[in-house]
């Protein structure tokens, strides 16, 4: 809403939350073009509801707690008028922030990048074009984090265009679901992160990224356990400052 920006559709998705986001909603209601309050299967699958429910020509994605920073919209339209406007994702760099720290990731989703394997997703910093959504299909509802990784690998794969805006476009607060941690959680992560490397990769590339993975979900699990949520995420912080 701060965005200052005219031709916007605000569309939010709720899956029966239990906090205070009916009351929010309620205080905003005038300025929110729909509304959709019901159960869902996931993430991904209220994220295809918004995303089937949208007239715009261009789609972006914020989760709640996150936020779009000053003239992002702006500098998406700008790059968005230079392009085709067919089969496109624009993407930008995104802050990662806790408490007062903050740290900076810049996305890469370059062709040198996918074909690497080495690709970088900002998901609340990307937008993607309706018509691509139409050709290649929404989010695949099987995986339960790692589905936006796995659509963008699909539509490089179909050829779509990715244009790069160098600038923080959103903000990702710490503390959501993919900060969280437990052994179930560990092994469905890993197994999806294999899954998806293995179908647009390798047996092999899928093994090695897995193991990254758990490696890395366990190391964060034992400091989480030791220091507490705190400590843990101000130290997080700092880890993804020097990625």
């Amino acid at each position: 809403m701060s965005q200052n920006f005219p031709n916007l559709e605000y569309i939010i998705v709720d899956g029966l939350s239990i906090d205070k986001t009916h009351k929010i909603i309620e205080t905003f209601k005038e300025q929110i073009s729909k509304i959709i309050i019901e159960k869902d299967n996931g993430i991904y699958d209220a994220m295809n509801k918004g995303v089937q429910e949208a007239n715009g020509d261009l789609i972006g994605i914020i989760n709640s707690d996150d936020y779009y920073n000053d003239n992002a919209f702006n500098l998406v339209l700008k790059k968005y008028n230079l392009s085709s406007k067919k089969d496109i994702v624009i993407y930008g760099d995104m802050y990662n922030e806790y408490d007062q720290f903050k740290a900076l990731s810049k996305g890469d989703l370059s062709d040198h990048a996918f074909k690497t394997g080495k690709f970088k997703i900002n998901h609340p910093a990307t937008f993607v074009s309706r018509s691509l959504y139409e050709k290649i299909g929404y989010f695949d509802i099987n995986y339960q984090t790692g589905s936006d990784r796995e659509f963008l690998l699909r539509a490089f794969k179909n050829n779509a265009k990715f244009l790069k805006i160098d600038h923080s476009l959103a903000t990702f607060r710490l503390g959501g679901l993919t900060s969280s941690y437990n052994l179930k959680i560990m092994i469905d992560r890993t197994r999806e992160e294999y899954d998806i490397f293995k179908k647009h990769y390798s047996k092999w590339y899928g093994l090695k990224k897995a193991s990254k993975k758990f490696y890395r979900m366990l190391r964060n699990n034992l400091f989480y356990s030791i220091f507490g949520q705190n400590s843990f995420l101000k130290t997080r912080i700092k880890w993804l400052d020097r990625e």
